[in-house]
């Protein structure tokens, strides 16, 4: 095995700090339904586990909102995002686009953020594709 460069988790005065700016999205493994749409500055799999773990709602929104949330399989799909689009645009983008609602005029976002999205977007679409047509195929 050949070892590659460390990853380097930063801890200042007992706090993780962000890395970079992802976007991520919870498909249901079983259904492909999408069951959550969030954006963090922290790495996917922390904000994962606070998701599940955390008492605190704000922390824990996927168990304070999701129903059945432990009895059910997911597949978090995380992205990284280009250090010029805006996280909070990002989540807000990539949902009305997942809703299926009219693409945005230039007006309402950047090419960047955009081009961005729709790229997250089809990506999201075809995992959940994936996982319908392995649920038809098996059924």
């Amino acid at each position: 095995m050949t070892l590659g460069e460390p990853r380097i988790v930063a801890v200042r005065r007992g706090r993780v700090q962000p890395s970079s700016s992802w976007i991520y999205v919870w498909v249901d493994a079983a259904t492909g339904d999408i069951a959550y749409v969030g954006a963090t500055p922290y790495d996917p799999a922390l904000r994962t586990h606070l998701h599940l773990e955390s008492d605190d709602a704000q922390l824990g929104r996927v168990r304070a909102t999701v129903d059945g949330y432990a009895e059910r399989d997911f597949d978090v799909l995380a992205f990284e995002l280009a250090a010029d689009i805006e996280r909070a645009e990002a989540k807000d983008l990539l949902k009305r686009r997942l809703r299926g609602d009219a693409s945005p005029s230039p007006t309402d976002a950047s090419t960047a953020l955009w081009r961005a999205v729709d790229d997250i977007a089809r990506a999201v679409e075809h995992r959940c594709s994936e996982i319908d047509g392995r649920g038809r195929a098996g059924g």
